[in-house]
């Protein structure tokens, strides 16, 4: 079963169907996808971050020097 997609034009509420549905299918894929892409950098960013506070600890930078360096 296809999905039902609902657009107002003009004050009337109309379905998508055909070209039009799966073009709309097609954009909100493609948003999902550049939405993970995002997430995933920023945890990736995130994660470093981590590692760099982690690593400037070990070598004897205090919490606050080793955030002071990595701008947080």
């Amino acid at each position: 079963m296809t999905e039902q997609i609902f657009v107002h034009r003009d004050g009337q509420r109309i379905e998508l169907q055909g070209a039009e549905l799966e073009t709309f299918l097609a954009d909100r894929a493609q948003m999902q996808v550049e939405a993970a892409a995002r997430q995933a950098e920023q945890d990736a960013k995130a994660a470093a971050k981590e590692s760099a506070l982690t690593k400037l600890q070990a070598l004897g930078l205090s919490e606050a020097e080793a955030k002071q360096i990595v701008g947080i």
